[in-house]
Protein backbone atom coordinates (compact mmCIF):
# COMPACT_ATOMS: atom_id res chain seq x y z
CA UNK A 1 0.00 0.00 0.00
CA UNK A 2 2.98 2.50 1.36
CA UNK A 3 4.87 1.60 -2.29
CA UNK A 4 0.75 2.28 -4.25
CA UNK A 5 0.52 5.53 -2.37
CA UNK A 6 4.46 6.35 -3.31
CA UNK A 7 4.20 5.47 -6.93
CA UNK A 8 1.06 8.19 -7.18
CA UNK A 9 3.15 10.43 -5.40
CA UNK A 10 5.95 10.49 -8.14
CA UNK A 11 2.99 10.91 -11.17
CA UNK A 12 1.72 13.91 -9.69
CA UNK A 13 5.34 15.65 -8.77
CA UNK A 14 5.95 14.38 -12.78
CA UNK A 15 2.52 16.14 -13.66
CA UNK A 16 2.85 19.11 -12.26
CA UNK A 17 6.56 19.85 -13.71
CA UNK A 18 5.13 18.91 -17.22
CA UNK A 19 2.39 21.12 -16.87
CA UNK A 20 4.45 23.48 -15.44
CA UNK A 21 6.56 23.85 -18.92
CA UNK A 22 2.92 24.25 -20.32
CA UNK A 23 2.28 27.41 -18.78
CA UNK A 24 5.27 28.78 -19.42
CA UNK A 25 4.94 28.03 -23.16
CA UNK A 26 1.40 29.71 -23.13
CA UNK A 27 1.98 32.72 -21.46
CA UNK A 28 5.33 33.98 -23.65
CA UNK A 29 3.96 36.15 -26.58
CA UNK A 30 4.27 33.11 -29.34
CA UNK A 31 1.48 31.97 -30.76
CA UNK A 32 1.94 29.64 -33.79
CA UNK A 33 2.02 26.42 -35.13
CA UNK A 34 5.38 25.29 -32.72
CA UNK A 35 3.80 26.64 -29.60
CA UNK A 36 0.58 24.38 -30.27
CA UNK A 37 3.35 21.06 -31.18
CA UNK A 38 5.52 21.44 -28.49
CA UNK A 39 2.49 21.70 -26.12
CA UNK A 40 1.11 18.76 -27.48
CA UNK A 41 4.34 16.96 -27.58
CA UNK A 42 4.77 17.42 -24.09
CA UNK A 43 0.65 16.47 -23.15
CA UNK A 44 1.86 13.28 -25.03
CA UNK A 45 4.74 12.32 -22.99
CA UNK A 46 2.75 13.15 -19.51
CA UNK A 47 -0.25 10.90 -21.23
CA UNK A 48 2.11 8.03 -22.35
CA UNK A 49 4.02 8.11 -18.87
CA UNK A 50 1.19 8.19 -16.54
CA UNK A 51 -0.84 5.05 -17.99
CA UNK A 52 2.44 3.52 -17.91
CA UNK A 53 3.26 4.07 -14.25
CA UNK A 54 -0.44 3.50 -13.06
CA UNK A 55 -0.17 0.48 -14.99
CA UNK A 56 2.71 -1.21 -13.40
CA UNK A 57 1.61 0.26 -10.02
CA UNK A 58 -1.34 -1.89 -10.36
CA UNK A 59 -0.39 -4.98 -12.11
CA UNK A 60 2.01 -8.13 -11.14
CA UNK A 61 5.17 -7.15 -13.87
CA UNK A 62 5.61 -11.09 -14.60
CA UNK A 63 2.27 -12.19 -15.61
CA UNK A 64 0.61 -9.17 -16.09
CA UNK A 65 -2.18 -9.92 -13.40
CA UNK A 66 -3.32 -7.41 -11.36
CA UNK A 67 -1.59 -7.30 -7.49
CA UNK A 68 -2.71 -7.94 -4.17
CA UNK A 69 -3.55 -4.47 -3.59
CA UNK A 70 -6.28 -4.04 -7.02
CA UNK A 71 -7.50 -7.69 -5.97
CA UNK A 72 -8.33 -6.59 -2.47
CA UNK A 73 -9.91 -3.72 -3.32
CA UNK A 74 -12.26 -4.73 -6.10
CA UNK A 75 -13.18 -7.99 -4.03
CA UNK A 76 -14.34 -5.42 -1.16
CA UNK A 77 -16.58 -3.88 -4.22
CA UNK A 78 -17.42 -7.36 -5.64
CA UNK A 79 -18.65 -8.40 -2.13
CA UNK A 80 -20.58 -5.35 -1.64
CA UNK A 81 -22.14 -5.11 -4.86
CA UNK A 82 -23.23 -9.12 -4.78
CA UNK A 83 -24.64 -9.10 -1.67
CA UNK A 84 -26.68 -5.54 -2.10
CA UNK A 85 -28.16 -7.48 -5.55
CA UNK A 86 -28.20 -11.21 -4.63
CA UNK A 87 -25.49 -11.97 -7.03
CA UNK A 88 -23.16 -15.30 -7.02
CA UNK A 89 -19.83 -14.28 -6.44
CA UNK A 90 -16.65 -17.65 -5.90
CA UNK A 91 -13.51 -17.40 -5.50
CA UNK A 92 -10.79 -19.85 -6.04
CA UNK A 93 -7.74 -19.49 -4.76
CA UNK A 94 -4.54 -21.81 -6.13
CA UNK A 95 -0.88 -22.45 -5.76
CA UNK A 96 1.76 -24.83 -7.96
CA UNK A 97 1.99 -28.10 -6.46
CA UNK A 98 5.59 -28.56 -5.32
CA UNK A 99 6.93 -25.53 -6.89
CA UNK A 100 9.85 -25.45 -4.43
CA UNK A 101 11.22 -28.86 -6.29
CA UNK A 102 11.27 -26.59 -9.33
CA UNK A 103 12.87 -23.95 -8.56
CA UNK A 104 15.52 -26.19 -6.43
CA UNK A 105 15.89 -28.80 -9.08
CA UNK A 106 15.59 -27.19 -12.38
CA UNK A 107 16.44 -23.24 -11.25
CA UNK A 108 14.84 -19.95 -10.35
CA UNK A 109 14.67 -19.04 -14.00
CA UNK A 110 12.81 -22.48 -14.99
CA UNK A 111 10.34 -21.54 -11.81
CA UNK A 112 9.88 -17.83 -13.41
CA UNK A 113 8.90 -20.20 -16.76
CA UNK A 114 6.42 -22.37 -15.33
CA UNK A 115 4.71 -19.29 -13.66
CA UNK A 116 4.36 -17.36 -16.94
CA UNK A 117 3.02 -20.60 -18.57
CA UNK A 118 0.54 -21.45 -15.87
CA UNK A 119 -0.71 -17.64 -16.37
CA UNK A 120 -0.61 -17.88 -19.44
CA UNK A 121 -3.42 -21.18 -19.13
CA UNK A 122 -5.35 -19.67 -16.31
CA UNK A 123 -5.60 -16.45 -19.17
CA UNK A 124 -7.10 -18.82 -21.35
CA UNK A 125 -9.65 -20.55 -19.29
CA UNK A 126 -11.84 -17.66 -17.80
CA UNK A 127 -14.15 -14.90 -18.90
CA UNK A 128 -13.17 -11.26 -19.63
CA UNK A 129 -15.33 -10.40 -16.36
CA UNK A 130 -13.17 -12.49 -14.38
CA UNK A 131 -10.33 -10.90 -12.64
CA UNK A 132 -7.20 -12.53 -11.37
CA UNK A 133 -4.41 -11.71 -9.10
CA UNK A 134 -1.03 -12.97 -8.12
CA UNK A 135 -1.53 -13.09 -4.45
CA UNK A 136 2.06 -14.59 -3.54
CA UNK A 137 5.01 -15.82 -5.32
CA UNK A 138 2.99 -19.31 -6.56
CA UNK A 139 0.02 -18.63 -5.56
CA UNK A 140 -2.73 -16.93 -7.35
CA UNK A 141 -6.67 -16.14 -7.23
CA UNK A 142 -9.58 -15.91 -9.02
CA UNK A 143 -12.51 -14.22 -8.50
CA UNK A 144 -15.91 -15.08 -10.41
CA UNK A 145 -18.29 -12.31 -10.51
CA UNK A 146 -21.91 -13.64 -11.06
CA UNK A 147 -20.73 -17.60 -10.50
CA UNK A 148 -21.96 -20.14 -8.92
CA UNK A 149 -19.25 -22.20 -6.67
CA UNK A 150 -20.59 -25.29 -9.94
CA UNK A 151 -19.72 -23.18 -12.71
CA UNK A 152 -15.88 -21.67 -10.94
CA UNK A 153 -15.30 -25.64 -9.98
CA UNK A 154 -15.43 -26.31 -13.68
CA UNK A 155 -13.29 -23.71 -14.30
CA UNK A 156 -10.82 -24.77 -12.55
CA UNK A 157 -10.67 -27.99 -13.11
CA UNK A 158 -10.38 -27.13 -16.94
CA UNK A 159 -7.18 -25.25 -15.87
CA UNK A 160 -5.68 -28.18 -13.64
CA UNK A 161 -5.93 -30.24 -16.31
CA UNK A 162 -4.53 -28.04 -18.68
CA UNK A 163 -1.58 -27.47 -16.40
CA UNK A 164 -1.42 -31.06 -15.54
CA UNK A 165 -0.98 -32.05 -19.58
CA UNK A 166 1.38 -29.27 -20.49
CA UNK A 167 4.96 -30.16 -21.86
CA UNK A 168 7.05 -27.44 -20.01
CA UNK A 169 10.67 -26.63 -21.09
CA UNK A 170 13.18 -28.57 -20.10
CA UNK A 171 10.76 -32.03 -19.44
CA UNK A 172 9.33 -30.47 -15.97
CA UNK A 173 5.88 -31.23 -15.09
CA UNK A 174 3.78 -29.21 -13.11
CA UNK A 175 0.13 -29.44 -11.49
CA UNK A 176 -1.96 -26.97 -9.24
CA UNK A 177 -4.49 -27.45 -6.30
CA UNK A 178 -7.09 -25.22 -5.56
CA UNK A 179 -10.21 -24.13 -2.98
CA UNK A 180 -13.32 -22.45 -3.59
CA UNK A 181 -15.24 -20.40 -1.65
CA UNK A 182 -18.96 -19.04 -2.84
CA UNK A 183 -20.03 -15.62 -1.17
CA UNK A 184 -22.41 -16.43 1.96
CA UNK A 185 -24.37 -13.87 4.63
CA UNK A 186 -21.38 -15.09 6.99
CA UNK A 187 -18.79 -13.48 5.03
CA UNK A 188 -18.51 -9.90 6.08
CA UNK A 189 -15.35 -8.84 4.99
CA UNK A 190 -13.61 -10.35 2.34
CA UNK A 191 -10.71 -11.78 4.18
CA UNK A 192 -13.33 -14.07 5.28
CA UNK A 193 -14.28 -15.04 1.86
CA UNK A 194 -10.16 -15.37 0.92
CA UNK A 195 -9.68 -17.53 3.92
CA UNK A 196 -12.48 -20.37 3.57
CA UNK A 197 -11.00 -20.98 0.04
CA UNK A 198 -7.55 -21.02 1.53
CA UNK A 199 -8.52 -23.75 3.78
CA UNK A 200 -9.97 -25.61 1.57
CA UNK A 201 -6.91 -25.07 -0.89
CA UNK A 202 -4.65 -26.56 2.50
CA UNK A 203 -7.31 -29.30 2.66
CA UNK A 204 -6.68 -30.15 -1.00
CA UNK A 205 -2.64 -29.69 -1.03
CA UNK A 206 -2.46 -32.60 1.14
CA UNK A 207 -3.75 -35.51 -1.19
CA UNK A 208 -1.28 -34.18 -4.05
CA UNK A 209 1.90 -35.95 -5.16
CA UNK A 210 4.91 -34.03 -6.65
CA UNK A 211 5.25 -35.53 -10.75
CA UNK A 212 8.90 -34.56 -11.07
CA UNK A 213 10.30 -36.85 -8.58
CA UNK A 214 10.85 -39.72 -10.47
CA UNK A 215 12.23 -36.50 -13.10
CA UNK A 216 14.48 -35.07 -12.31
CA UNK A 217 18.17 -33.36 -13.86
CA UNK A 218 20.94 -35.62 -12.82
Amino acid sequence: MKEHIKKHTNIERQLKKKLSQIEDIIKSNERNAVKVRLINEILGKVTDKFIDIHHRALTDEMTGFVNRWFLNEFLKKMMRSSQRYGHDLSLAIMDIDHFKTVNDTFGHPAGDMVIKKIAGIITKNIRSSDVVSRYGGDEFIVVFPSTSLTDAKMVMNRIKLAVAEYDFDGGIRSGISFGLANLKKKHNLFEDLVKEADLKLYKAKQHRTDPNTNNLKK
